[in-house]
């Protein structure tokens, strides 16, 4: 009798257990139910007890700050583009006559549309100068080239009373040669020489019909410096 009542007390025990072993798993799975399906799928299960960490949420990546309007510049400030004429800027080419020591002579270069006026070999001023409307060697009257070559001062004549015709429409102008012009000796061509002109933004510019043509002002100092039989190389 004695161990008859000792298993039925056991027996009750292990009923009692699983009675609340059924109630505690019934109060899990409602937990879980109330929770709601989205909580459960952010959720990670972690191996070991039944603990859950809220997964994080991706980060957004942050919105670029705008940055300024982009400006047009405006057409002031743009760098000037620099004119074709650009020769002014360069230096004078060597010498191309060996002169005595003491010799003033002068140097026409139609390329870099100067006058060099040396005392040797000493370069002692330069002028801007115009000179005929086409390159190269003089090969004809009315080619409008100045002719290339070793010269001489021939004559100096005062022309300020001098007028020239340009075809233009406008008739003579008087004062189209300056005060006064420099006549040079040049084989083979009468008329080339070196004058002023009524027309002082031409000079820089190939324009004339082959004479060397100077600011008046210019003139005006050159002629007190020139004497006949001067040497006055031009070159190209």
């Amino acid at each position: 009798m004695f161990y008859g009542r000792r298993e039925s007390a056991l027996v009750k025990k292990a009923f009692v257990a699983v009675v609340l072993l059924f109630v505690a798993t019934a109060a899990w799975h409602g937990y879980r139910i109330a929770r709601g399906p989205q909580e459960e799928a952010d959720a990670v299960l972690l191996p070991g007890p039944d603990i859950r960490v809220q997964s994080p949420s991706p980060a957004s990546p942050p919105e670029a700050e705008p940055g300024p309007d982009p400006v047009e510049p405006e057409m002031s400030s743009l760098p000037p583009i620099e004119a074709a004429s650009a020769v002014a800027a360069l230096p004078p080419p060597p010498p191309p006559y060996r002169a005595f020591v003491d010799e003033p002579w002068l140097h026409v270069s139609k390329g870099r549309l100067k006058m060099y006026y040396y005392i040797g070999d000493r370069l002692e001023r330069e002028y801007s100068i115009a000179v005929g409307a086409n390159g190269g060697q003089k090969e004809r009257v009315g080619d409008h080239r100045t002719p290339v070559g070793s010269f001489s001062v021939q004559q100096i004549q005062d022309s300020r009373g001098w007028t020239y015709d340009f075809g233009d429409g406008k008739g003579p102008i008087r004062g189209a040669y300056g005060p006064w012009f420099i006549r040079l000796k040049t084989p083979r061509w009468k008329g080339i020489g070196i004058h002023g002109t009524h027309d002082p933004e031409s000079i820089g510019t190939m324009v004339t019909q082959g004479c060397v043509r100077l600011w008046n002002e210019d003139l005006e100092e050159l002629k007190e410096r020139v004497f006949i039989g001067m040497k006055v190389i031009i070159t190209e």
